[in-house]
């Protein structure tokens, strides 16, 4: 049991909003200040282990006294291995004689000594089930006997440390993700003049996609393709044709000397429409080949990271968030694999996108009125190191003539109505290729649909 103070400490801290505010430094200055006042103490540091866990560096010291250095150096197992030996024991060092503590005095002559440091505690900060560094407590001016309180209000501390981690890289997996959003809408963005340059891309594309066999229906992607940039494009060229018509024929008039206002209005009222049939055409033209380059992505763009799998998701939930609201999907999340994996974020950030999106779109056109949208992203631990993600809807369902064959590249039961069908087959190439899963449907009409993704550890 912790006292009054220390139980009021740790309320103030846990509810304080820095701590989820991605500002590491900052959460990480708080909780060393409730440290130094918790316990008392004139000395309080953050220490994480390098990547090889060969060394430990000060991420962040809080000092009381005026004058003392914040300068710390980096500790090496090989420089003090007596202390390293009893980190790898991860538990708390209770050193109340740290000059002459095993664990400690080797820090004596070059760091105890100097900064008048008598007694020293440390205890773990454990972050997705890992150690990765300590809280460091130090008594200068005197001996002072830790107690058991201290070590359990300084370790309640240290699973606080978890969210500032959490929250700092839900912060950053939100800005990656805002700018690929921003990078792909400059993409939408680009008008007729690129459409050639964008057409040469495609078929360097094309070919690479041959050459690396990245989906075995490759045949049918490029016939699909071009059937669909044909449509638009035929549109484009019959409307520039009527404009020409038009112009020639007010040129006439002109020449005539017959042009008169009614015939010049209903010229220009044509013109109008005309051009917005064009660049509408040649929008959904461009749009096209940036899908289909989409779907031919090289893995080596993706960067292998290890993260805890629903702490990823609930960030990449969070940016689909007012596109669910704009489309009135309600979304319910049920996070508790508690798994950590070594995988593309990207990637996975990817296929959740499509598979959010696809359904917010598709899935509740024909949903009775009493039923209210719904989307469930469920996690599920497999093994240690396998998890499985479930995308679950309540809409109208997919027919089952059509459940064999959605993953294939251009099918869709929404042809004339702006679907490609190139959305599910970008998320089948990604789980099988770049994040070597498995991915599977099951559909009910009138009930729903389920999206199963099997994903492992690729560090294996």
């Amino acid at each position: 049991m912790l006292n009054d103070l220390l139980e009021n400490l740790l309320l103030s801290l846990s509810m304080d909003p820095v701590l989820d505010s991605g500002d590491k430094a900052r959460a990480e200055q708080r909780l060393l200040q409730s440290c130094l006042q918790g316990l008392a103490i004139s000395r309080a540091s953050i220490w994480l282990y390098n990547p090889q866990r060969d060394a430990i560096q000060c991420q962040q010291i809080c000092c009381l006294q005026a004058g003392i250095s914040d300068a710390l150096p980096v500790l090496s197992r090989q420089q003090f291995p007596r202390y390293f030996a009893e980190l790898d024991k991860k538990r708390v060092i209770n050193a109340s004689k740290a000059r002459t503590d095993p664990a400690t005095s080797e820090f004596t002559e070059s760091y105890l000594l100097p900064q008048d440091i008598w007694s020293m505690l440390d205890v773990p900060l454990r972050y997705q089930g890992e150690v990765i560094g300590i809280i460091c407590c130090e008594q200068t001016g005197a001996p002072r006997q830790w107690t058991d309180e201290d070590a359990g209000f300084v370790g309640a501390l240290s699973d606080l440390y978890g969210r500032i981690l959490a929250a700092a890289e839900r912060l950053r997996y939100q800005q990656q993700l805002e700018q690929s959003n921003e990078r792909l809408e400059s993409l939408v963005s680009e008008r007729t003049a690129h459409l050639q340059q964008t057409l040469d891309q495609l078929r360097q594309t094309q070919q690479h996609l041959i050459e690396s066999e990245k989906m075995a229906s490759l045949g049918s992607l490029v016939a699909g393709i071009a059937h669909e940039v044909n449509t638009p494009v035929g549109i484009g060229l019959t409307g520039i044709s009527h404009c020409n018509y038009l112009l020639n024929t007010v040129q006439q008039s002109i020449n005539a000397g017959t042009l008169g206002k009614s015939q010049l209005q209903q010229t220009l009222t044509e013109l109008q429409s005309s051009a917005e049939l064009v660049e509408r055409n040649l929008l959904r033209a461009a749009e096209l080949i940036s899908q289909f380059k989409q779907s031919a992505v090289d893995q080596s763009h993706y960067e292998l990271h290890r993260f805890a799998i629903d702490d990823y998701i609930l960030a990449v939930v969070n940016t689909l968030l007012p596109f669910c609201k704009q489309h009135q999907v309600q979304i319910e999340l049920a996070l508790h694999s508690g798994v950590t994996l070594s995988s593309y974020p990207g990637a996975i950030a990817q296929v959740l996108t499509n598979l959010i999106t696809n359904a917010c779109i598709h899935a509740f056109e024909d949903l009775a009125a009493d039923k209210v949208p719904l989307v469930v992203i469920e996690t599920e631990a497999l093994a240690a190191d396998r998890v499985q993600i479930r995308v679950t809807d309540n809409g109208c369902g997919i027919p089952k003539d059509a459940q064999q064959r959605i993953f294939e590249p251009f099918f869709t039961t929404r042809r004339g109505r702006g679907g490609t069908g190139l959305g599910l087959s970008i998320v089948y190439n990604i789980v099988q290729k770049n994040l070597h899963g498995a991915i599977s449907v099951v559909s009910k009409p009138g009930i729903g649909t389920r999206f199963s993704v099997r994903l492992d550890d690729l560090a294996r």
